[in-house]
């Protein structure tokens, strides 16, 4: 990590082209929203992330706290208006400014809607960026569409005797970034296939001088960020362009199309990185993985199948179909058959789990536990060695291990306004189709008839029985 560099995310932007309820930002690849993805490179090679929010901004910094933690959520820039990205920088310089002391300070400023950016790239860049007091990454395009072109010096020049189609990355040094709509305007007929990918490095103190100086003077009637380096090239500051090879992973997403493509690309880099190392994918281009998922070499995952949020998967354990997890623990060697849903639950090793089962939030498995088809866990834990096998649902509830629950049981933990403990403990017998009436405890190796609807706590090494005698009546 670089000690003396501060990130700006700009993430205030509304995203017209993606029609939605959701800010732009927000707009999810692999199940994360493009503001996570972006967020995690950046703190990888920073010491502070700042975002600046605007549309929606709210929401933005809900999705912040949780994501990244109050810290994250408190590290937001309001942009009251909207007008560029020049502006929205120097909000965010602002307020930073009135908190820290940006002497010797590099800030880093990236845009919300690049999810496939990586710590990677940000780290060679910062490499090759830190001499100059501003530099900022460019890319090459055959189609350079809406991005704003990098004018170097040489297509200057060559533009004086009419349209030019500069495709050279190397013609000179870089006199300024024009945005799209004013490039087209002041060199009609021409094209630059260099362009701007929204990645900035520079001294806080060269912002602090520049910033204020942006004018909205343009096509767009925005303050463009762009503008500084025609600014620093004026003033004879030295800068430079970092052209990264990997365009792929700076384009912006704009559209549902674009949001499509780069989820493809995202999902065949993370899957190809898995089965380089150990993990074995079969049918992998329907299995789509968060970046944040850790998946341990030995494991088996069978597609269509789906794992987002921070699931961890142990060694040799195998994940059959149609599964879809989020937030979950799975520990070594468990079989996961396939339709489970599982969310913010955990297991421990050799578990064996469905077809159909769910697990639901704070659901936690000891190790050896079996859970069969059409099982429910919620809030719940079960001990060592226990076997939920049929039809079950156990809500608030603690189990302790070696406990057997027969087909049909269910925890009546609720009672219309307040939430209930069950307690059911080591070695116990649940027979089929039994309720249990929160609070309740079930001592060990107590029996339940089958059929019984317990609603006091039982002794221990005792059969229970909570149904009316069988009464045969003649027709």
């Amino acid at each position: 990590m670089h000690q003396h560099i501060i990130t700006i995310i700009l993430a205030a932007g509304k995203g017209t082209r993606m029609p939605s309820s959701k800010p732009k930002a927000l707009q999810t690849v692999l199940g994360e929203a493009m503001l996570s993805h972006v967020y995690a490179a950046a703190s990888a090679v920073s010491s502070a992330v700042w975002t600046v929010i605007g549309h929606k901004a709210e929401m933005v910094q809900q999705h912040l706290r949780k994501e990244f933690g109050d810290n994250a959520a408190d590290a937001c820039v309001l942009q009251q208006e909207q007008l560029g990205t020049g502006h929205a920088v120097r909000c965010a310089i602002d307020e930073i400014q009135k908190r820290t002391d940006l002497r010797g300070t590099k800030i880093l400023i990236l845009n919300a809607d690049v999810p496939l950016i990586s710590a990677d790239i940000l780290e060679n860049f910062i490499t090759q960026a830190n001499p100059y007091p501003l530099a900022f990454m460019s890319i090459k395009l055959d189609a350079p569409k809406s991005y704003g072109r990098v004018v170097r010096e040489g297509f200057l020049t060559a533009v004086k005797q009419g349209p030019v189609l500069q495709h050279e990355q190397n013609c000179g040094a870089v006199s300024r970034i024009t945005e799209a709509k004013d490039f087209r305007l002041a060199y009609p007929g021409s094209e630059i296939f260099e362009v701007n990918s929204g990645i900035y490095l520079a001294d806080a103190g060269l912002l602090l001088e520049f910033l204020p100086q942006l004018s909205s003077t343009n096509a767009g009637g925005e303050y463009y960020l762009t503008d500084i380096i025609g600014l620093a090239k004026s003033k004879g500051t030295a800068l430079e362009a970092v052209c990264c090879g990997n365009a792929e992973a700076l384009l912006g997403v704009n559209t549902p199309a674009e949001l499509n493509e780069a989820e493809k690309i995202l999902q065949q880099e993370i899957n190809t990185k898995l089965m380089q190392n150990g993990t074995v994918l079969h049918n992998p281009e329907t299995i789509r993985i968060s970046p944040f998922a850790e998946i341990a070499p030995g494991t088996e995952i069978y597609g269509p199948c789906e794992l987002y949020g921070h699931c961890r998967i142990g060694a040799y354990s195998v994940i059959e179909s149609h599964c879809v997890l989020k937030n979950t623990v799975i520990g070594e060697y468990c079989e996961v058959k396939s339709f489970c849903h599982f969310e913010d639950a955990r297991t421990g090793n050799s578990v064996k789990l469905g077809p159909y089962a769910r697990l639901r939030p704070q659901a936690v498995l000891a190790d050896n536990v079996h859970l069969g088809n059409f099982v429910e866990i919620k809030k719940s834990t079960i001990g060592n060695g226990s076997k939920v096998n049929h039809l079950s649902y156990i809500g608030d509830s603690t189990v302790g291990s070696g406990v057997n629950v027969g087909a049909g049981c269910i925890t009546c933990n609720y009672d219309g306004k307040n939430k209930y403990q069950t307690v059911i403990e080591d070695n116990a017998f649940l027979g089929s189709n039994c309720a249990f009436v929160a609070p309740v405890t079930i001592a060990k190796n107590t029996l339940v008839a089958a059929g019984s609807v317990i609603t006091k706590d039982t002794e221990e090494n005792c059969l229970a029985v909570a149904r009316s005698r069988q009464v045969n009546i003649k027709r």
